[in-house]
Parts: C-alpha cells; structure tokens; sequence
C-alpha cells in the first residue's frame, strides 16, 4: 500500500477516495476511526493509500481534482 494523500480533515479525504472509487481505484482511509477507540482526542492526519499497482493512476485522479 502507498500512501497518495493526507489530511487533517477526514472529509478531504473521504472526498478523494470517492474520486478514486468512480474512477474503480479502490483505497483505504489510515487512521479513520482513531478518535472513535481513544479517550483524549488524537490529533493524527487521516492518510488515503492505494496499491502500489494502482499508484500512478491514483495520482493522476487527484492531482486533476486539486487543481
């Protein structure tokens, strides 16, 4: 897996796995419940990776939706 985006906001990268996920590139959010298990809230970016295959094209897609 490799990461291809990163945020401190979880709705960021909610967005961008849904380009991906249009685009049939499957992705996995990093640390997207680690709020929900601690007790103090953790101040901790949420990070979107892909496989390593799939890493070109991934960022291709989201280089396109940043601009």
């Amino acid at each position: 897996m490799v990461k291809i985006f990163e945020s401190g906001f979880l709705y960021e990268v909610e967005i961008m796995k849904s380009k991906l996920s249009s685009e049939g590139i499957e992705s996995y959010i990093k640390n997207e419940y680690v709020n929900n298990v601690a007790v103090m809230p953790v101040n901790q970016n949420y990070i979107l990776v892909v496989d390593e295959s799939m890493a070109d094209r991934a960022r291709e897609i989201l280089d396109r939706v940043e601009e």
